[in-house]
């Protein structure tokens, strides 16, 4: 370290340039980052979506499902494939491993599915949906205008609209109408008139055409030859000619059925608070994509919008979820605690030096110190969000610059000796050694962090990555920066003594560093006069911090503070669309807290809104059915919050409020992107999943409600409930082919019957302009309303008779599945649930428990837990075999740095001590253990051992100048006092506003302060009781010794 001291102090304007270009660079680097709200931690995953309309969910897992499962397994880093088989979709996702990047997994989807031979007329597409892609919504409004008008807009504008903002992959419509023209056919009519339905679509379908005729020259000019045949509207459709008798009359479609506007039969419906139907449209964000720039080019599109009057008279978007304000609202957070710290640690170096020069030298490492994180994360391409900028402390950062400092400090005292120069070197020497091994041993600290994979790699590496490029700054800056800045702006004190001598442990001295020595000197005093005693009040916190650790309880990660609810309601898998939406209109006037008719009064102010979504959207890309009720609703910031209210005491009104008022129905509740992310990664809809992988639906359903009972049980588990394959009625009709076939009719003849009649076939498009809309016949409403109706459906024999479909088939009610799971080409039956009041780690060790007690399980069935509790599993395995490895690496910088082995045993010994503090923080205040937590068990870590180091090695330095045992000891003890306090009040104070802190983006900050803050709190007294005594106790036979050699310098 001497050289590079040197070096600095010989070139200080190259030093000063180089900074400032960091400043810069920095400042460039920090222009460039695209900070996003919370990482997305799903690997890549495709979504092959296919609609096959009226399809059974039987059917659809039989016919589409099992196919495109089988043709899309064994491709390149792929891990999964999940499905969803219900009523009219077929729901496949592809999930790779981390390797591959996502237009390279896509393209490989792509190719599989030019191979896959699904039945006639489907059409599989692929999903761009992602975990963390909606990134705004919007209502669409106007007065005066119908549903259908609206989402026709969505549709056919809106979409279009955004869909050329770069970053954005898609727009989703959801609620509304679809406008369809409809071809209601009167079945009696149609055989009066001795016409069939297949002639009847046939002659719709040729009446609906353009031709080109090629060219014609007329004259001097070409003209460009068209056959106009389009239909137009409905009297068009109306006047189609269907047959032309001998003698008589045409027989129009206006003869045989009713042309009028409709809409396609409705999956889903949103309502937004009292409103119970409404359009909105979703704004999805390609995978990897900027959401501030796209949500930028979102903004400067509906300026267009609304600017160039794009949509009718009257007709407005109205956005209720924009990400960017989640962004602001965390990264203000983030920046607002990192200011303050900042500030308060410039103080605390104020009080500790005295002079607010030397505070100054210090302090202005603090920003360049980020900046260097800032250019690491830009050049490395680290991600930059809330939970890897929320790991940078500038208490613990700062600390080798604090500790240059403050030995610059003393050398420039009064007992300092040489030129100004002379002594900045020396300072530096003094310290090189401690300060180089630490923070190697700092870095090697962050090893089992930076080797975590999957989620929790994706979640956590990034924050390692950002604590090792600003240390790694601040190391450099210490070294170079702070050894040139002190040679400007300190000054040797003119009383220094010159004369040849040792140095005293104090340089510079004031009030309150008079004050802190005669505070510490009576510890120092009886750690070595009664020095078991000293080691057995030193090492009882770690006893009592082991001792609690079990109590603490663990976690994943904290919960992410989104400002929002995502609630989720399940209802019977039979329950109808009308019934659903009655049902729904009632949970967001609770949810609101409505205690009049009109809403003018509400319980729950905190809630701003409430938007449900029941059923899924015309594209498939939500796959659910009119059991699923969604509803999104935004909080008020929390400042307007009623005062005792808390996100917790708010979920459980309104979960109480719901179930009071929907007994059975099974309520979840979440966060908007939490959602998301948790249904990607298991593939259900809930926090945490237990799933029952078998072949037998029925099977699979009792054990899933067993697995119920038995977490009914464990304390903490909230929002239980199992998803039912089962329990849907369904109307089957067979046809019987030896009936069939005395007719003359084969078993497709019949179906193609059914499916027309009615469900409705889309013979041709009508287009209107740009746009397009569906032509659709069907028999009127009265012939297929009821069985007894379906049973009447006339079926055309070849010989012209009209045959009853009653005679022609067994059309009966049973029960069968609407949602088929699958996993890996395995049926199974889910069961979620999410983790309240209690640690998730005690909470899921329970479950198994109970479950493993509770529930016997067939031969060919087993269970898969999935969701948090399976990443903290995953994440804490690879750890027990990376800590380790750790622990010996840093155990040989420890015996390196300070030459012996009882001495490296000191030095360890000090860190569970640290350690202790911290776990007694988290037990104090309620603090789950988690991997925020235990970053800021590394940090304390790497404090608890260079103080250990520097303490150590004074102490050597003590004997080899002579000094007796204790004296040396003491020496030590007192001299490496001041930097002790200095870093750990810094490293204390840094931290106390993320520690404060409420705001959105303070949940992963807090863990880490609470824990740094405990251990510091040891820190500054326990290792003062703990080390002499151990250093007098493993060096008890070595006397005084006369100096026979130089102080190493390192």
């Amino acid at each position: 370290m001497r050289w590079l001291v040197e070096k600095a102090l010989a070139a200080p304007f190259i030093v000063v340039a180089l900074a400032v270009g960091l400043l810069g660079v920095g400042l460039w680097c920090y222009s460039r980052m695209d900070i996003e709200a919370y990482p997305n931690p799903v690997a890549p995953m495709i979504e092959v979506i296919t609609q096959p309309a009226g399809w059974s969910a039987e059917e659809v897992e039989r016919y589409v499902t099992i196919p495109l499962e089988n043709g899309l397994a064994g491709m390149i880093d792929l891990e999964h494939i999940r499905s969803q088989s219900l009523f009219g979709l077929s729901d496949v996702k592809c999930y790779f491993n981390w390797n591959p990047e996502y237009h390279t997994a896509q393209q490989r989807v792509v190719n599989r599915l030019q191979f896959i031979q699904l039945p006639p007329g489907l059409q599989p597409q692929l999903s761009p949906w992602s975990a963390i892609g909606e990134i705004f919504r919007y209502r669409v409004m106007g007065p005066g205008y119908s549903l259908a008008e609206l989402k026709t807009a969505e549709d056919f504008i809106l979409e279009r609209q955004f869909r050329q903002v770069p970053g954005v992959v898609d727009v989703v419509g959801f609620g509304g109408e679809t406008k369809e023209f409809h071809v209601d056919v009167d079945p009696y009519r149609l055989k009066g008139h001795a016409l069939t339905l297949a002639q009847l679509t046939q002659g719709i379908a040729n009446a609906n055409q353009n031709v080109g005729g090629q060219r014609l020259s007329l004259g001097e000019q070409s003209f460009n030859v068209r056959g106009l045949g389009l239909i137009h509207s409905l009297d068009d459709i109306g006047q189609i000619v269907l047959a032309q008798p001998k003698a008589g009359t045409p027989v129009r479609v206006r003869d045989v059925a009713q042309v009028r506007e409709g809409a396609a039969p409705r999956l889903g419906i949103v309502g937004k608070d009292l409103e119970a139907d409404v359009v909105q449209g979703i704004v999805l964000m390609r995978y990897g994509g900027s959401s501030l720039e796209t949500l930028k080019g979102v903004h400067e599109r509906v300026d267009l919008i609304r600017k160039n009057h794009v949509l009718p008279i009257g007709m407005e978007i109205e956005p209720y979820y924009d990400r960017a304000k989640l962004v602001k609202l965390t990264t203000d957070t983030v920046l607002e605690n990192l200011l303050v710290g900042m500030l308060l640690v410039t103080v605390v170096l104020w009080v500790f030096l005295g002079q607010a020069r030397a505070a100054a030298v210090a302090a202005v490492n603090i920003p360049l110190a980020l900046m260097a994180a800032f250019c690491g994360m830009v050049f490395t391409g680290t991600p930059a969000n809330l939970i890897s900028l929320g790991a940078v402390d500038f208490g613990i950062i700062i600390e080798p610059t604090v500790i240059m400092v403050e030995n610059v400090y003393r050398h420039l005292g009064p007992r300092g000796r040489g030129t100004l120069r002379a002594r900045i070197v020396d300072a530096a020497g003094e310290i090189g050694g401690p300060l180089f091994f630490s923070t190697l041993i700092i870095t090697l600290a962050f090893i089992p962090l930076f080797t975590l994979t999957g989620v929790a790699g994706v979640i956590f590496s990034p924050m390692a990555h950002t604590y090792a490029f600003a240390i790694g700054g601040a190391v450099a800056l210490s070294v170079a920066l702070t050894p040139v800045l002190a040679a400007w702006a300190l000054r040797v004190d003119p009383r220094s003594d010159q004369r040849e001598g040792h140095e005293a442990p104090h340089g510079h001295d004031n009030r309150f560093l008079r004050w802190v020595d005669r505070t510490y000197r009576p510890l120092f005093e009886f750690a070595l006069r009664r020095r078991w005693a000293a080691i057995g009040i030193a090492l009882a916190p770690v006893a009592a911090a082991a001792a609690l650790l079990a109590a603490t309880g663990t976690e994943f990660m904290p919960k992410l503070e989104e400002g929002n609810f995502w609630i989720r309601a399940t209802l019977p898998t039979s329950v109808s669309l009308e019934t659903s939406g009655k049902h729904v209109g009632r949970m967001r006037r609770i949810l609101l807290g409505c205690e009049d008719e009109g809403c003018t009064r509400r319980r729950n102010p905190e809630v701003r809104t409430v938007v449900s979504q029941l059923g899924r959207p015309d594209d498939g890309t939500d796959p659910s059915g009119f059991y699923n009720i969604e509803m999104f609703a935004p909080l008020v910031p929390q400042r307007e919050w009623r005062r005792g209210m808390n996100k917790e005491k708010l979920t459980q009104q309104l979960s109480r409020d719901l179930h009071d008022a929907f007994p059975g129905v099974d309520f979840n509740f979440s966060q908007a992107i939490a959602d998301n992310v948790e249904e990607a990664m298991s593939g259900v809809k809930g926090e945490n999943t237990v799933k029952v992988v078998g072949p037998d639906l029925k099977v699979n359903e009792q054990k899933a409600a067993e697995i119920v009972s038995a977490l009914q049980q464990v304390r903490g588990v909230e929002d239980l409930g199992m998803f039912r394959s089962l329990g849907q009625p369904d109307v089957k009709i067979a046809p019987d082919r030896e009936r069939c076939g005395r007719y003359g009719l084969n078993v497709g003849d019949v179906a193609a019957i059914v499916q027309a009649a009615i469900g409705g076939q889309a013979v041709t498009q009508v287009y209107e302009g740009e746009k397009k809309f569906d032509l659709v016949v069907r028999w009127a409403e009265p012939y297929r309303k009821d069985l007894r109706a379906i049973r009447q459906i006339l079926v055309s024999a070849p010989d012209g008779a009209q045959i009853p479909l009653g005679q022609l088939a067994r059309i009966s009610e049973e029960d069968g599945p609407s949602v088929i799971y699958r996993e890996d080409s395995r049926r199974y039956a889910p069961v979620k649930f999410s983790v309240r009041g209690r640690d998730l780690g005690s909470t899921i060790a329970e479950a198994h428990a109970r479950v493993d007690s509770q529930v016997t399980l067939p031969y060919d069935t087993h269970l898969e837990w999935a969701g948090e509790a399976d990443q903290m599993r995953e994440a804490a395995a690879r750890l027990l075999i990376i800590i380790p490895i750790t622990l010996v690496l840093i155990a040989f910088l420890v015996y390196s740095a300070v030459g012996g082995a009882r001495d490296m045993l000191i030095v360890l010994l000090s860190i569970p001590v640290a350690c202790s503090g911290g776990v007694i923080a988290l037990f104090l205040t309620g603090t789950h253990l988690s991997i925020s937590a235990a970053m800021g068990f590394v940090s304390i870590f790497g404090i608890a051992v260079q103080d250990a180091i520097i303490v150590v090695t004074y102490a050597r330095r003590m004997w080899l100048e002579g000094h007796p045992l204790e004296e040396g000891a003491r020496l030590a003890a007192e001299r490496g006092l001041r930097p002790a306090l200095m870093t750990a009040s810094v490293a204390l104070i840094g931290l106390l506003p993320a520690a404060l802190s409420r705001g959105i983006g303070s949940e992963t900050q807090k863990p880490l302060a609470i824990v740094v803050i405990g251990g510091m709190l040891v820190l500054a007294v326990l290792p003062r009781l703990l080390l002499p005594p151990l250093l007098t106790l493993a060096h008890a036979r070595r006397a005084a010794v006369p100096a026979r050699a130089a102080a190493p310098q390192w």
